[in-house]
């Protein structure tokens, strides 16, 4: 089975910026650590969120990660790592993207999931992956919500409806190293 771990929206604003919280940051921090041992060995995509002017998304968070601004792209813990970039503006990365045709390019039939927040992009991502027929994985203590209780609910969701399977970073670095 080819792998790929898709880094969800580890950008400026929900690590520093408007939504950003220490948890998000331990996470970024975290993930930094396993990308410098892993970034070989496995297939390594990061999300962006990246909104236009007057997004309807904006309704709900107000303006955030706005495109060509430093909110929308990747913190400084993870931004030189290579790997394939998706900008999305919705919380799903499947959608209206091509993060699904890069995979299938790939031959990717397995993906690991991590970032934030879990309950939001990471949870609808999850869904996405579902959806197109992926062996889902999802690292949870590579992702943060802004709530606790909301990443507990988020895991415990994906679990029940897409067969995610919940896993720490010690079991994702023994899988793909």
């Amino acid at each position: 089975m080819k792998k790929a771990w898709i880094i969800v929206d580890l950008v400026n604003d929900f690590i520093s910026g408007k939504f950003g919280s220490d948890r998000a940051a331990r996470v970024a921090e975290k993930t930094a650590e396993l990308l410098s041992m892993l970034q070989d060995k496995v297939l390594v995509v990061f999300t962006l969120d990246s909104h236009v002017p007057n997004d309807p998304e904006f309704r709900v968070w107000g303006e955030h990660c706005l495109a060509g601004t430093e909110s929308s792209e990747l913190c400084r813990q993870v931004s030189g790592f290579t790997g394939y970039r998706v900008r999305k503006r919705r919380y799903d990365a499947f959608l209206d993207t091509d993060l699904d045709p890069y995979l299938r390019m790939n031959d990717i039939n397995e993906v690991y999931l991590s970032g934030v927040s879990t309950d939001i992009c990471v949870a609808h991502t999850a869904a996405g992956a579902f959806f197109r027929y992926y062996t889902l994985n999802v690292i949870e203590d590579l992702c943060a919500s802004l709530e606790p209780k909301d990443h507990i609910a988020a895991l415990d969701s994906m679990k029940k409806y897409y067969g995610a399977r919940i896993i720490n970073h010690s079991q994702f670095r023994s899988e793909v190293a």
